[in-house]
């Protein structure tokens, strides 16, 4: 059997690489078992659905209150996107995008630490939060990519520090890849996109088609934030704040799910281990979601990859430990300006 040979621009470049191949193994292994066992979605509730914001809307007050934040939306193709905006259009761009289930106020925490040194956008992406949901678009990581890269040009951003969590960490990774003329350094916060060595009980449970990602039922928020929460107090809080929200969109948090499992990257464009951008892989060490093994592959693949390992922290970095996050983002981003 011929190796397969990945092409661009109608030239043939090389066999499929090593990277490549674990991140289609990935969605294979992970996206295949959970679509075989995962539950079917009504269209038409889906077509019915209308945004509530509860919890994320009652921080506007607050973030309001901030000095220059400002809330700024647009419309790029046939999607209309929400983001919050600080700093000056001269000052290097940082763009903060948020992982599965979250919102662009998942970033709040860190936007006193950066003041008066960027101009930092902060996207509810495409689906999520403010931002527009339309059950006939597709929302897998492809689609996703393109359409940050439309938004950025459009709002006359071609250069950009980009950090990601989580499945904003996924995006993150092939925005530095597809177009690195763009991204001039790169941080992969606890990312989706590549097997470790060792799985989470929560990858295991997706594997058999359970999610605890979508919450149908109070007590399932509680499961969601012992997850992603390696400090318990915290974990009580966010549940509290957050449940009527998530389970409000359940629905259509199960379908973007599903979205984001089934329409897997493109293997045969550029991928990780094609990143030239400089890269801080930060990982929390108790990580429930992903396990830390996977920030080693990052940074085994990713040619200027750096590590920094945050201890009794899990899946938000950003949330659990705001400061040392924050100081590690803007020592590395401005070491590589």
């Amino acid at each position: 059997m011929t190796k397969p040979v990945r092409k661009s621009k109608g030239k043939e470049v090389s066999p499929i690489s090593e990277g490549a191949k674990l991140v289609d193994q990935y969605f294979d292994h992970v996206g295949e078992a959970f679509l075989r066992h995962a539950p079917e979605i009504d269209p038409e509730k889906l077509k019915d659905w209308r945004p509530k914001l509860f919890s994320f809307t009652r921080l506007n007050p607050w973030y309001g209150g901030l000095v220059g934040v400002h809330r700024k939306r647009i419309g790029v193709g046939k999607d209309k996107l929400v983001w919050l905006e600080i700093g000056q259009e001269n000052s290097p761009a940082l763009l903060l995008m948020h992982g599965f289930a979250a919102a662009k106020e998942h970033w709040l925490p860190l936007l006193p630490f950066f003041a008066g040194q960027f101009r930092i956008l902060i996207p509810d992406l495409p689906g999520w939060g403010e931002s527009g949901f339309n059950p006939d678009r597709n929302y897998g990581l492809e689609d996703q990519t393109e359409r940050l890269h439309d938004w950025l040009t459009e709002i006359g951003v071609h250069k950009v520090n980009v950090v990601g969590n989580s499945m904003g960490g996924a995006l993150a990774g092939l925005l530095a890849a597809r177009f690195p003329e763009m991204v001039t350094s790169l941080v992969l916060m606890d990312a989706l996109g590549l097997p470790g060595t060792e799985e989470t009980d929560f990858i295991r449970e997706v594997l058999r088609g359970k999610n605890r990602l979508v919450p149908r039922a109070p007590m399932d928020v509680i499961k969601l934030t012992d997850l992603v929460f390696h400090n318990r107090a915290l974990a009580a809080s966010a549940a509290f704040f957050s449940a009527t929200e998530l389970i409000h969109r359940r629905d259509v948090n199960s379908f973007l799910f599903q979205e984001m499992l089934s329409r897997r990257p493109d293997y045969t464009k550029a991928t990780f281990e094609d990143i030239s951008a400089p890269t801080l892989v930060m990982w929390g060490k108790q990580d429930d979601v992903l396990h830390i093994s996977c920030a080693y592959e990052f940074e085994r693949l990713i040619k200027r990859a750096e590590m920094c390992l945050f201890d009794g922290v899990g899946h938000l970095p950003m949330i659990e430990t705001p400061y040392p996050c924050a100081q590690a983002i803007k020592e590395f981003v401005l070491r590589n300006l």
